[in-house]
């Protein structure tokens, strides 16, 4: 029996509106994850002389990309609709175009045994689960990290309290707080409880909003840790338990967020942010992602800290969409590269430190003065020792300009990345070569960072090429004539119903008359 053949990654976006069409027509395919299977993509380049995905087949016909197969799929809708049609619908247009053809015979076609405990991006999460070995206590009963953290969320006061100028944000006074713990686990008297928010402070489940008093019965100002560094993302507790290698956490990260948007995206195959922070799942991930708080950069040699920052930036990005918001502007843009951080080793990174920081060996930034780490700040040690330009064609800053979300190991990272670069290059949207006007029209990733290319750009996007793309700009290097051009950033996201950032969102505390924060932080259910 005739099938469709799907090769795809998981992050693809274009991969899962791809398939998000083919199930809304009702239309079966199989789907081969060259991610999972990384020896099927050499299948999918001799096949398709492409390695970009997805790439779809009709038995044993190339149809494709995204674009190619939608564009069909309306044409069948289209057929269907005709009088003369014999199919009433877009399946039974398939059964009769593709499903009733012989089985393709091609072997690089064949689907991969599935691999030793498979696991499904949409399978059930177990949200009861916790890798915390801390287990708090109270009377009777234990509680994990995440239970009690939430617990207190759901339960301690939070408002915006007023002190000598200064508004300090999702704060409590102390009394108030002692009267929430007393009433939330049935304590005997408010010096119990006081008791109890005392030893919360120990643990870091609470904080004096400057750090100068301990908890008891009084008009101090506190607040939970979840609220007490918003700008830096991964605070939803203080990581006291044992940390994985580098490597292995952020790519258990990564896969625990992909299942997270697998289970909210739309018909259309986009992320939808407006449920994504309602699910229980999202509150494991808050927990689990604290893990970074304890690893270990400086231990790791150059591909391995590569591959590493690289996974941590991407996974970043789509978190902090989900938690703080999308920039909506070049101004709010640059507030959330720069102060939106993420807590590694006990530090706090920005996005720039860790793009131009660490993976641009510390170069200076194209729209900055100077360089992220300064002379005396000690993660310049952290820094790459040699700047590698193709970093560029694996980050995804969450527009639809960049480059698709792949996963980066230290031990093949140089060929991920030279794949990532032709991938790239490969796309008319990012590399266009017009013979008649002589023309190479560029992504502005080009433009922004031609210094870190350390050549003529045209040789460059030229090594990168194959085919006839490559002989046509080798011609017109050769000519002497070649136009140089850029294509417009677009800054738009692949997902829906998002968050504005703000820079307010991000602030514990402000000057009177400064802006509040919205209450985006949702609470757990």
């Amino acid at each position: 029996m005739g099938r469709i053949t799907i090769f795809c990654v998981n992050e693809c976006n274009f991969c899962r509106q791809t398939k998000a069409a083919l199930t809304a027509q009702n239309v079966p395919f199989v789907e081969i994850n060259v991610e999972m299977y990384p020896e099927k993509r050499k299948d999918m380049q001799s096949l398709t002389g492409q390695l970009t995905v997805p790439q779809v087949f009709f038995n044993e016909k190339h149809v494709g990309g995204a674009k190619e197969t939608l564009e069909i799929l309306e044409e069948w809708d289209l057929e269907t609709k005709s009088k003369y049609c014999p199919d009433r619908n877009v399946r039974e247009h398939y059964i009769r175009m593709v499903g009733e053809q012989g089985e393709p015979t091609d072997k690089r076609l064949s689907i991969p045994k599935p691999k030793s405990s498979p696991s499904s991006e949409t399978e059930s999460a177990n949200v009861s689960s916790s890798r915390t070995r801390d287990l708090f206590k109270v009377d009777d009963k234990h509680w994990t990290t995440l239970e009690f953290t939430e617990t207190l969320m759901q339960n301690m006061p939070r408002e915006t309290l007023s002190y000598w100028g200064s508004h300090y944000f999702n704060t409590f006074k102390g009394c108030d707080g002692v009267t929430a713990l007393q009433k939330t686990f049935e304590l005997k008297s408010r010096d119990e409880a006081a008791q109890l928010g005392q030893t919360l402070q120990r643990k870091q489940y609470i904080h004096h909003v400057t750090k100068d008093h301990p908890f008891g019965d009084n008009s101090y100002y506190y607040r939970l840790q979840p609220f007490h560094t918003p700008n830096v993302l991964n605070t939803f507790r203080v990581w006291t338990d044992e940390v994985d290698e580098p490597l292995n956490v952020i790519h258990r990260l990564a896969k625990l967020w992909s299942k997270l948007e697998a289970r909210h995206l739309n018909s259309d195959g986009m992320v939808d942010h407006s449920h994504i922070r309602d699910d229980p799942y999202y509150w494991k991930f808050e927990e689990e992602v604290c893990e970074l708080q304890g690893v270990r950069m400086a231990q790791l040699d150059d591909n391995a800290r590569k591959a590493f920052v690289i996974n941590v930036y991407n996974l970043v990005i789509r978190y902090a969409s989900v938690k703080v918001g999308v920039p909506a502007s070049a101004a709010t843009r640059s507030v959330f590269f720069d102060q939106v951080c993420v807590n590694i080793e006990g530090a706090d990174f920005s996005l720039n430190d860790l793009e131009h920081g660490i993976l641009r060996a510390n170069t200076r930034h194209p729209f900055q003065f100077t360089r992220s780490f300064g002379m005396t700040s000690s993660k310049q040690s952290l820094a790459l020792t040699k700047l590698d330009p193709r970093v560029h064609f694996a980050l995804n800053c969450g527009a639809r300009s960049c480059p698709p979300i792949k996963k980066y190991t230290s031990a093949n990272i140089d060929e991920e990345l030279e794949v990532s670069a032709q991938a790239f290059c490969e796309q008319d949207d990012n590399v266009e070569v017009d013979m008649v006007d002589g023309t190479l029209t560029l992504s502005k990733i080009f433009c922004w960072y031609s210094s870190d290319f350390r050549s003529e750009i045209p040789g460059v996007v030229a090594g990168f090429l194959s085919g006839k793309k490559k002989e046509n700009l080798e011609s017109l290097i050769d000519g002497g004539n070649l136009k140089v051009k850029y294509f417009d950033y677009d800054w738009s996201t692949n997902d829906v119903s998002n968050l504005t950032f703000e820079r307010s969102e991000i602030r514990s505390r402000c000057i009177v008359g400064g802006k509040a924060p919205t209450d985006k932080y949702r609470m757990p259910k």
